[in-house]
């Protein structure tokens, strides 16, 4: 899931180089859904779970990750081969 900074063009751009090879998802907030002009709210929206499931944000900035479930969060570590801080 990509969503930081992005435009519809930028998604397209990734879209295009990675359609192929692996599922993807985009979350394009700011730019899409405020195109009116006006100075856009600091207001973020983060999914903690889907259909009774965990979910996890992952980012390149440690202290943005978010997952409420431990065990989930551990098995990402394992997956992508992370350690725990």
């Amino acid at each position: 899931m990509f969503s930081d900074g992005l435009d519809v063009p930028t998604a397209l751009r990734i879209h295009q180089t990675f359609a192929d090879r692996t599922q993807l998802g985009f979350g394009i907030g700011t730019n899409l859904t405020n195109e009116v002009g006006l100075t856009p709210l600091n207001i973020v929206m983060k999914l903690t779970g889907a259909n009774a499931q965990p979910v996890a944000k992952l980012s390149d900035s440690p202290g943005k990750t978010l997952c409420e479930d431990m065990t989930f969060l551990a098995y990402l570590r394992q997956v992508f081969n992370v350690k725990a801080d």
